[in-house]
């Protein structure tokens, strides 16, 4: 289907593509038209579409190799997109896709979380976090927070269950037994976000890797198995060492997820 964008969200994959730091997981050819997710108005559908006209609003995260939201129109299958809620302005949909999708594969296909375990999402103040609580609360999670002390009393009201201000105390020097981290931070705070994890817990980032377990559950080429496995090596080392369970990389919210 074609789409008339009317707002596109702006946000780090953006500067990772740009700075080629995604290279290993897709490798793209410049100049390229930036923009991974958005909102518009339907202009034209194809005869296969089903449960979406022309007209309808609609909020899409558009493949990995078919991005470019930054732009009047953009065509993506129907896989890709779901009618905007009732009553979103187009600027509020086009932020949801992205984070939202990487919230729930994180937690649900790649941490497995189940109900009443506890999740610690450090950096968790800002737009990914104000997601993914209460994701993971509608998923029957425990939630920990830690940020900055500005966004306390939001990220409490989303229904985390504690918020840390990292400035005030150390997470790690209180916490322990946690069944997963969900990393936003990235790979300055690995050592820390281990040593809070129980025996056989896990650990999934968004800013540190990728790794040998990342390239084995997305079924990668041998190559890129090969490349993937030797970028994580001393994570995954230290990982076993402890009885940790690592993902180091979050490559992109999958199909899968988005018919969930």
């Amino acid at each position: 289907m074609i789409i008339r964008v009317k707002a596109a969200a702006v946000n780090p994959l953006e500067l990772l593509i740009l700075s080629g730091r995604v290279k290993l997981i897709q490798n793209y050819s410049f100049p390229l038209t930036l923009g991974n997710e958005c909102a518009g108005i339907v202009e034209r559908v194809g005869k296969s579409v089903t449960g979406i006209q022309k007209g309808d609003h609609v909020y899409t995260r558009l493949p990995l190799n078919r991005i470019g939201a930054f732009a009047e129109y953009v065509a993506v299958e129907q896989q890709a997109v779901a009618k905007m809620p009732a009553g979103y302005e187009f600027a509020t949909a086009a932020a949801i896709p992205l984070t939202g999708l990487t919230a729930y594969q994180g937690l649900v296909e790649e941490l497995e979380a189940k109900p009443d375990e506890t999740v610690l999402i450090p950096g968790g103040s800002g737009s990914f976090g104000q997601m993914a609580v209460p994701v993971a609360k509608a998923l029957g999670l425990r939630v920990i927070v830690t940020g900055n002390d500005r966004a306390r009393e939001q990220i409490l009201a989303l229904g985390a269950d504690r918020y840390i201000d990292y400035k005030k105390e150390n997470y790690w020097e209180s916490l322990s037994g946690i069944d997963h981290v969900f990393d936003a931070l990235g790979a300055s705070e690995f050592e820390h976000e281990l040593s809070v994890l129980r025996k056989g817990g896990r650990l999934l980032s968004l800013r540190t890797g990728p790794n040998r377990a990342f390239a084995e559950r997305h079924r990668v080429s041998l190559p890129k198995k090969a490349l993937f496995a030797l970028a994580g090596r001393k994570y995954d080392q230290a990982a076993r060492k402890q009885g940790r369970n690592i993902v180091l990389c979050l490559c992109a919210p999958t199909a899968r997820s988005c018919k969930k």
